[in-house]
């Protein structure tokens, strides 16, 4: 019943987009009850409950809860139930009816025959026979068919689902089907189904399917003797792609997926393109008790030939973990053309401690070559309260003309004493044989460090009191600039609070004093504080001021100890009218250019924000720059949104060059008859010209819809225009180029950040 459709909902949305629970209220509850399914090859028309059927009343929608609503005959025999004559049930939100339900109370065995219906809110199922172990969560059915809504599927279809079979039994883990036949279209004579002699359908992993035959306007134009869909990878392209684009030229692709011995499983995929030539390439995916990976291999072969070779790799061996990662590439037309290209990873993870890693990787062409190889240990422990953990690296870096060799050597322990925690660092890189203009700029060798806070000092009513951490340190480091040891002693004490009073205000403030002696005669302190008050009514204003201040006094020749200056205060006023507009804006003091006669004021910048409902929204920035005394650009976005349309723009105008910098737009969703647009647009105010353009053109064929996708990058990556052709089924999710860019991020009416 529910896992009959629910494997067939699966086999339609491979890309992981149908759950075990898509089916709503029907296959939660037959989840939490049993599992049931079925298929049969029936008419494909719209499934009508019968006059007799009523909508479900909510007070019979009790969680858990039996009850026989009708029956002719009734005949019970200690645990055995019998309705005869017409039966009727109702549970957990969907009602059963049948020209006999015979049951066990002990066993929780219930066979439903004669004329099953089973109607839920989204979902009305009919059938044959219905037999259902409950407590072993299992089901046998014969003759069935189901029609689910897109309610059921949280509306990720956007039309009804029509399954059916001649017989289909399993457990909620895994489902066989027999003749099973599949369709989104609701006529009587669709226009497409499926039709596959057996299916094996794993509902959290992938569905295969023997003998299948694709049947369009009446006529079954392809059989397969096998397909595998793996369900959830929404990379594996099933169906064939077309389409044009600046590096291939015309091209049509195709991956076709089959099962082998045991839980292995292989694909194959064909290519061709105008400009390159044939592709051909193998995927093979394998799976045991102990390992699991997949091996792939892609070569095309014309004018420009390239080979791709990766896996990944997972094996126990023992109480241990072995993980590879291969990718080889030889002239790879989209990342390295003319060179080739080696990456290799392996991690060895020992029980609970010590992992060992290996890396190289390594890139040559005609000219030049160079690699990077990586062997390193890690040991991480713990001892009661002490912890400790060790890294040992070596590195070997070379290229066409030079070569070097290091050893990196890392410790750290710490140990809880109560009061506080002691700590011991131990970091240093040693040249192996003969390394030219060596010298490490980060070695600590050793430090020791005592740790605590105020609550450990003095408890907790202390910390409520005037709550700080503090450090005391000793150790060596290294100058990187007269490159000798340099030892190193540091006192620093951290403190903040926040206090609040009854009303509107708050105030918090915080401080720092770090003090540093260092074995050179020299000697550094720093100063760091800051106070904020702030003033709020409710939602509706916010007031906040802040004062910053970093000083250092003396000298470090460490690079870790030094910091810059800073003497500046900050102002944000926020006031909001009611929910659909605020107002604000914020600027900055900075009392250090005041002594050296420069403009104190930072940027002053003002926002605002309207919202019209839930459809629409717009939202502008723009700064004043107090230096050149001009306003430096301005910001605006705009959002609107309908149950069916999606549009925004953006725009920045720069102020200082007078111009339009950035104008992009997204609109997607906009109807046509039959045919749906969808466009996004970026222009460059500075070269005149648009940088990306994506046009998005749908048309409507009942059960199936054709994608064209036009991609125009001007400039950047792989410039060049991309065209995408497609006919997809409504049911199926489907990732097509519109809404990216050439990495994979959205592309859309953003202008940059400030928001």
């Amino acid at each position: 019943m529910r896992y009959v459709a629910l494997g067939l909902v699966l086999v339609l949305g491979q890309a992981g987009q149908a759950q075990v629970s898509a089916f709503g209220s029907l296959t939660k509850a037959l989840q939490e009850k049993g599992v049931i399914k079925f298929k049969q090859s029936l008419p494909f028309g719209e499934v009508k409950p019968g006059p007799q059927v009523s909508k479900l009343p909510a007070s019979d929608d009790e969680n858990g809860v039996l009850k026989i609503v009708d029956y002719g005959d009734i005949n019970s025999n200690g645990d055995e139930i019998e309705l005869t004559n017409g039966a009727e049930i109702v549970d957990r939100g969907f009602r059963c009816l049948a020209n006999r339900i015979v049951g066990n109370k002990v066993t929780e065995i219930f066979t439903c025959s004669g004329d099953v219906r089973i109607i839920g809110q989204d979902e009305t199922i009919v059938g044959e026979s219905i037999t259902v172990n409950f407590k072993n969560k299992t089901f046998s059915a014969t003759y069935g068919k189901a029609q689910i809504k897109p309610n059921a599927l949280k509306n990720q279809v956007l039309d009804d689902i029509f399954l059916s079979g001649k017989q289909a039994y399993g457990s909620e883990k895994k489902i066989y089907g027999v003749d099973s036949v599949f369709t989104t279209c609701d006529l009587d004579k669709p226009h497409f189904h499926f039709d596959a002699d057996s299916s094996t359908i794993d509902p959290n992993k992938e569905a295969i399917l023997r003998h299948v035959r694709i049947n369009i306007l009446g006529r079954n134009v392809i059989t397969l003797p096998l397909l595998w869909i793996p369900l959830g990878d929404r990379s594996f392209k099933y169906l064939p792609q077309f389409g044009h684009s600046t590096d291939e030229g015309y091209y049509v692709k195709n991956t076709y997926g089959f099962p082998m011995h045991g839980d292995d499983r292989g694909a194959i995929r064909t290519d061709y393109m105008s400009k390159l030539g044939y592709g051909l390439g193998a995927n093979y995916f394998y799976r045991n008790a102990n390992m699991n990976g997949i091996a792939r291999i892609y070569g095309v072969f014309g004018d420009s030939k390239t080979v791709t070779i990766s896996n990944q790799h997972e094996q126990r061996i023992g109480s241990a973990t072995l993980l590879i990662d291969n990718d080889i590439q030889r002239n790879n037309y989209l990342t390295a053309p003319g060179s080739t290209l080696i990456n290799t990873r392996a991690q060895l993870k020992l029980p609970k401690f010590t992992s060992f890693s290996f890396s190289q990787q390594q890139q040559s062409a005609s000219s030049y070559s160079s690699y990077n190889q990586t062997i390193s240990m890690a040991d991480t422990r713990q001892w009661g309260k002490t912890n400790t953990a060790f890294n040992l690296t070596f590195n070997n870096t070379g290229g066409t003309s030079s070569s070097r060799q290091t050893a990196d050597v890392r410790f750290n322990g710490s140990k809880d004493v109560g009061k506080g925690s002691f700590s011991l660092e131990y970091q240093r890189t040693i040249p192996i044989g003969e390394v030219t203009n060596f010298f490490p700029s980060s070695d600590k060798t050793p430090v020791l460090s005592f740790k605590s806070d105020s609550s450990k000092l003095f408890g907790q009513d202390f910390m409520k009191t005037l709550p700080f951490r503090t450090e005391l340190s000793v150790g060596e480091y290294l100058d990187p600039i007269l490159k000798q040891r340099v030892s190193r002693g540091l006192f620093d004490m951290l403190f903040n609070r926040a206090t609040r009073d009854k009303g509107n205000w708050k105030w918090d403030f915080n401080g720092e004093y770090r003090q540093t002696l260092y074995s050179d005669d020299t000697a550094l302190y720093r100063l760091n504080m800051g106070q904020g008050v702030s003033y709020a009514i409710g939602k509706k204003l916010s007031v906040n001021l802040r004062y910053s201040y970093l000083r250092s006094f003396g000298y470090s020749p460490l690079a870790i100890d030094r910091s810059g200056l800073t003497n500046v205060a900050t102002l944000d006023v926020s006031f909001m009218k009611n929910s659909k507009s605020s107002f604000g804006v914020q600027t900055g003091y900075d009392f250090i250019r005041t002594s050296t006669g420069l403009v104190p004021w930072q940027q002053v910048g003002i926002r605002s924000e309207y919202k019209l409902g839930n459809n629409y929204s717009l939202r502008t920035l723009t700064n004043y720059d107090t230096y050149n005394m001009k306003w430096s650009n301005f910001r605006i976005d705009s959002t609107w949104q309908t149950p069916t349309m999606s549009a925004s723009i953006g725009a920045r105008y720069d102020g200082i060059n007078h111009s339009w910098s950035t104008i992009s737009a997204y609109l997607d969703g906009v109807e046509y008859g039959k045919t749906k647009l969808g466009t996004v647009l970026n222009f460059n105010g500075y070269t005149g010209r648009l940088d990306t353009q994506q046009y998005n053109l749908v048309y409507d064929l009942h059960c199936a819809e054709a994608i064209l996708t036009v991609s125009d990058y001007g400039t950047g990556f792989r410039a060049g225009r991309e065209i995408g052709f497609f006919i997809r089924l409504k049911a199926i999710p489907f990732d097509s180029s519109f809404g990216t860019n050439r990495r994979g991020s959205a592309v859309g009416s953003g202008t940059g950040f400030g928001f």
